[in-house]
């Protein structure tokens, strides 16, 4: 098993940003993603300005930071690109040049510290592309991003410099892009998509300048006709968030809402929080919010069942008379789990008690002249509703105690004995529930 992870949040987020530190924790938790907060951590550091105070002093806090980490046994998480960036590059110089290295544990001895390079440093995207797997982050999908036209600012430091990042091409990346798809968004190419935003010119002084950098992406977003901007910088985000404000007031006209990856997400995993989170930005995305929610279906019924089989069951509605549930109540109606299905109602349908109260006795998929069978949509819909939180308590418990003891009850080892029978064999599937923890999506 990997290591675990120190996230390192570094300073603009929590600084200016909080709402993007919120957004991430809570896909964090939903993912499951393992990860602590390391208090000791300082600035990454920033390279336009520390590096150019002092080189040694940019390594040197560099190294201090990863060393925090390794003697902890943690790997690093980040989600700001320049933090990820600075810290790539001072811990590969670092690692190439042992006299460096030595010359830099020297001063970090002094405070108990030393930087073996045995951590690594991930990306919050390069984490979720390579640890966490497409499949799993499309299986968490509530509510797909379908019908939204949005545009990827992965900015430089995600991908530059390539001989320290090595997570995706310099100028031709596709991993933030493969990670949208699954979401369910369309990811629109546009002019210049690799060009830099111009941010760094507010940290010299030269705000106009950052002004007109700004401006030339985002006419090459107005031009694409895009619903929503995503990145995941926080300095990208000022740029086309809090400058394209300054530019509307200028005369301006954009008006083209930022959503950061990490909200995209809250959004399609159906987290509660996502649409206040989104409040906090400075161009509102109203309209952007409102397509999403108009286009909210919890997932296309022909992705999770036969269309023409769901079709010709309603039809049939044979299943009325042979299920014991269906003839011993009323108010047990597959038909009417099924239209919800065919209405694109799979959240409803999910959700009802009849789903739960078969008895699967198999008698439908015995005798059901469509070949399709009760039995095979309520096994879908069950799988849905133990996904997204939604199944009683009970199956809820057994689920609980099942992925922890790959059993569902304890031995009565009393009676057992009264019985004259051997104490029960313990159960020793270690192997077999580490490849559990792993893969289970």
């Amino acid at each position: 098993m990997s290591k675990e992870n120190a996230f390192f949040w570094g300073c603009t987020i929590q600084a200016k940003y909080p709402f993007m530190e919120k957004a991430t924790r809570l896909v964090l938790d939903k993912l499951e993603i393992k990860y602590r907060d390391i208090e000791s951590f300082t600035c990454c550091p920033e390279k336009s300005l520390v590096k150019n105070i002092d080189e040694g002093l940019f390594d040197l806090t560099a190294i201090r930071n990863i060393a925090l980490a390794e003697n902890k046994d943690l790997n690093i998480m980040s989600v700001c690109t320049g933090c990820y960036s600075n810290l790539k590059q001072a811990r590969a110089k670092t690692a190439a040049d042992p006299v460096y290295q030595k010359k830099i544990n020297e001063k970090l001895e002094k405070i108990g510290l030393s930087f073996s390079g045995s951590s690594s440093i991930n990306h919050f995207i390069e984490y979720l592309y390579d640890e966490v797997g497409i499949n799993k982050i499309r299986a968490n999908v509530k509510y797909p991003l379908k019908g939204l036209n949005i545009a990827i600012h992965y900015g430089c430091h995600l991908v530059r410099p390539s001989y320290a990042i090595d997570f995706d091409s310099p100028f031709n990346p596709v991993k933030y892009d493969i990670i949208l798809r699954a979401l369910g968004a369309n990811v629109v190419n546009y002019k210049n998509k690799m060009m830099c935003c111009g941010q760094a010119l507010d940290r010299v002084d030269e705000h106009d300048k950052a002004l007109v950098m700004a401006g030339l992406k985002m006419e090459a977003f107005k031009e694409a006709r895009i619903d929503a901007i995503t990145t995941v910088c926080p300095s990208c985000f000022t740029q086309f968030d809090t400058n394209q404000l300054m530019l509307a007031r200028e005369g301006a006209s954009y008006d083209i809402p930022v959503v950061t990856l990490e909200e995209l997400m809250c959004l399609a995993f159906g987290i509660e929080e996502a649409e206040a989170l989104i409040e906090f930005h400075k161009i509102k995305a109203g309209r952007f919010l409102e397509k999403f929610n108009n286009s909210k279906v919890f997932i296309d019924y022909s992705i999770m069942f036969d269309k023409e089989s769901l079709i010709r069951c309603y039809n049939c509605q044979a299943c009325r008379n042979d299920c014991p549930m269906a003839l011993a109540f009323e108010s047990y109606d597959p038909p009417l789990i099924i239209k919800m299905i065919m209405d694109n109602d799979v959240e409803r349908a999910m959700s009802s008690k009849i789903v739960w109260e078969c008895l699967e006795c198999h008698t439908c998929s015995e005798l059901c002249p469509q070949k399709y069978s009760w039995e095979t949509i309520l096994t879908i819909l069950k799988n849905l509703a133990i996904k997204n939180q939604k199944s009683p308590q009970k199956v809820k418990k057994a689920e609980e105690i099942f992925l922890k003891t790959l059993k569902l009850g304890d031995p009565q080892e009393a009676m057992r004995k009264k019985l004259g029978l051997p104490p029960a064999k313990k159960v020793t599937a270690e192997d077999f529930k580490q490849i559990l923890d792993e893969n289970l999506l």
